[in-house]
Order: C-alpha cells, then sequence, then structure tokens
C-alpha cells in the first residue's frame, strides 16, 4: 500500500522505453556494473553468466571448484568483447571481462543430505539459508556504498512454497531463503535494490540428469518436459531489465507438460 506522505513529483521525463531484452540493466552503467553468479555449473548457472555476457557485461562466475570456470571464464569474455566491440566500445585487453572464483562449502554432503525422511537426524544444513544471507549481506554493502541499486535475483524451487514428502529439511531451506527475500525486498526496494526470487518449478535438462534416471546421455528431453537452460536463463535478463516501476518480485517457471 502507497503511503501518501512520501508520494513526490518531478518535471523529468521518464527513461525511454526499449524493446524486450535491448534495455540495460538496472543499476550501474554498463562499464561499472558486474554481474556475479554464485554456483555455476555447466547449466543453468553457465547459462545465466552467458545471457548477461552477451550483453557485453563483466561477468564473476563462482563455484565450490575452480576446475572447469577458468575456462569457462575466458569464453564468457570473448563473447563479452564481441558485445562491446559490436557497440563500437573498446575494452582494455589487460582489463578481464569474466573472472572465476572457487567458494568454501561448511560440508560437501549439504546438498544431498536435504533431501531425508523428516524422522532421520539432521545434521546441520546451513547451505540454503546461511550461505544466501552471507552472499546478500556483501552484496547489499556494495549496492549501498555505491548508491546506484542494482539486482539480486535469488533462485528458489518448488519446495519454497510446498513442502513434498520426505523434502523437509530441503523445504525449510527453500522456504526460509523465500521469507529473507520478502523482508530485503520491503527493506532495501526504497534503496533502488531490485530483490526478485524465481521459483523452477520442473527438472532442469543436463546430462546429470539424463544419467541419474537412467536416459541415453547424447540425447536430450522431448520439447516441453524439462527446463531447458539456455531458455531459462533470458528470464534472469528479463528480470534484470526490468524499469524501477515495474518490478516483479516473485515468478515461477515450469515446462507446459509439468504437472502442479
Amino acid at each position: 500500500m502507497v503511503n501518501i506522505s512520501t508520494l513526490k513529483t518531478t518535471p523529468a521525463a521518464h527513461a525511454p522505453v526499449h524493446p524486450l531484452g535491448y534495455g540495460p540493466l538496472h543499476g550501474p552503467r554498463r562499464n561499472e556494473h558486474i554481474v556475479v553468479v554464485l554456483g555455476v555449473g555447466p547449466g543453468l548457472g553457465l547459462s545465466i553468466a552467458s545471457v548477461f555476457a552477451a550483453q557485453g557485461y563483466t561477468t564473476a562466475i563462482l563455484s565450490r571448484s575452480k576446475e572447469r570456470l577458468d575456462q569457462w571464464a575466458q569464453e564468457l569474455d570473448t563473447v563479452a568483447r564481441a558485445r562491446l566491440e559490436q557497440d563500437g566500445e573498446c575494452p582494455a585487453k589487460d582489463e578481464p571481462l569474466s573472472l572465476a572464483f572457487a567458494c568454501d562449502m561448511l560440508e560437501q554432503s549439504t546438498i544431498h543430505g536435504a533431501m531425508q525422511a523428516i524422522q532421520n537426524a539432521w545434521p546441520k544444513r546451513y547451505i540454503g539459508t546461511f550461505a544466501f544471507f552471507t552472499f546478500a549481506q556483501l552484496t547489499l554493502r556494495a549496492m549501498d556504498k555505491h548508491g546506484m541499486g542494482g539486482s539480486l535475483l535469488v533462485t528458489g524451487a518448488s519446495s519454497s512454497t510446498r513442502g513434498a514428502e520426505g523434502f523437509a529439511p530441503f523445504a525449510a531451506a527453500k522456504g526460509g531463503l523465500r521469507n529473507m527475500c520478502q523482508s530485503i525486498a520491503r527493506e532495501f526496494g526504497e534503496k533502488n535494490v531490485h530483490v526478485a526470487h524465481i521459483i523452477i518449478d520442473g527438472l532442469v535438462e543436463s546430462k546429470t540428469a539424463l544419467q541419474y534416471l537412467g536416459l541415453p546421455a547424447d540425447e536430450r528431453f522431448e520439447d516441453g518436459v524439462a527446463l531447458v537452460p539456455h531458455q531459462l536463463a533470458k528470464t534472469w535478463l528479463f528480470l534484470a531489465q526490468q524499469d524501477q516501476s515495474a518490478w516483479t518480485f516473485e515468478l515461477d517457471i515450469r515446462p507446459a507438460k509439468e504437472k502442479f
């Protein structure tokens, strides 16, 4: 609900309306903007980074293992440079447009242990809430310091809003993550920070998923059965380009044949 006492006017014109997918990201200008993607694997994480690199933005990719990240960072750098040159800009050769970082996990078995019966003893599973809390603190401090705002886009799951049988620990973590997003959005919206929570409701296509299900790893799922990473990643760009007058807080994405 709008607080009428806070309403103000300005004689300035509205920002221009760009065609979908062609506008600047909310926040700092492109040459000062860094897109940080936490939790990058060969599927969705890399696809998200690629979408932003294709817009000419500097990307920082983080994961538990740095083995694959350096090669991906080089590829993202090449993509971003090509876009900047296409736009008539000449980035310095000695300034990388993508960097890779390894980040620690409190316990390697955290992810697998999140799916278990509720009567089992739960180890300390901090990854879904504490890790985000720490990351959000650092990110928000940086945004607050430069004063130009930005976007904090958080990936959730079906368990963010409903707990399935056998997924109690996972649902607790994802529900907590969603609640934190709501609190942060309410606190930092006035400071020009766009917080959005994306619920992924369905299987994300990957070789790992195919192998796990006993299907040929060199094939793909039929259309409408699974979420395709490079199609899914466009949603993050859509959210990051939203104007202050029309911010989305939450949306859910699923393939056509997913039951819900």
